[in-house]
């Protein structure tokens, strides 16, 4: 019973965290914030993680295999590669627009650990699944068969990253605006015309 109620009270700790971090970025927001937002003692928030570090690392390690699971339940579903592309770009645009610009540069710049997590899902994870969904559109004709997938989903990630860690021209363009141009863009410069008229047509249906 004590066992359950202490992963209890880390699950709270953690969900509560990685809400204040994407509202309002890393660093605006306190162990002291978080404790009372719990609704415990500072001095029982530093039992369960040892410094803000801690915490940052545990949140976001959460958040990673939400994405996971997320990319993992789109790759398992019966449908073609328009559709999974329509819900991914559905997918990033949720999380852009939830999250605060902010927040990837304070991890890149302040917490080594957890970036060197996010770069490794990057590589490991991310990577190797918008290789297979290239493949699939290469094979059935909605994308060029002459593009180099392993390179374009490198170039992919890398652009998402450009987003996530606020390098924005000008200031002028919220993340958000940013990411959907930068995705235009990327998938207008994989679709064969077959592909274009199959995007069109889904887009239209998952607008409706």
């Amino acid at each position: 019973m004590f066992i359950e109620i202490h992963l209890e009270a880390k699950e709270k700790i953690i969900q509560v965290a990685l809400e204040q971090f994407m509202v309002y970025g890393i660093r605006a927001v306190t162990m002291d914030q978080i404790a009372r937002q719990v609704g415990m003692s500072k001095k029982t928030l530093y039992e369960e993680f040892s410094s803000k570090e801690d915490l940052v690392n545990a949140a976001f390690e959460i958040a990673l295999r939400e994405d996971e699971c997320a990319f993992d339940q789109m790759m398992e579903e019966d449908e073609g590669v328009i559709d999974h592309l329509l819900r991914m770009t559905r997918y990033l645009r949720e999380r852009f627009s939830s999250m605060n610009p902010l927040v990837m540069h304070e991890i890149q710049r302040f917490y080594p650990q957890c970036w060197k997590k996010l770069e490794d899902f990057k590589r490991d994870h991310a990577w190797k699944g918008i290789v297979e969904v290239l493949e699939k559109g290469k094979q059935s004709g909605d994308f060029r068969e002459e593009i180099n997938s392993e390179i374009l989903a490198f170039m992919r990630l890398e652009q998402i990253t450009s987003a996530f860690t606020g390098n924005v021209p000008g200031g002028k363009y919220s993340m958000l605006e940013y990411h959907l141009q930068i995705v235009d863009h990327f998938i207008h410069g994989i679709l064969t015309e077959k592909g274009r008229s199959n995007y069109y047509k889904k887009l239209a249906i998952h607008q409706s």
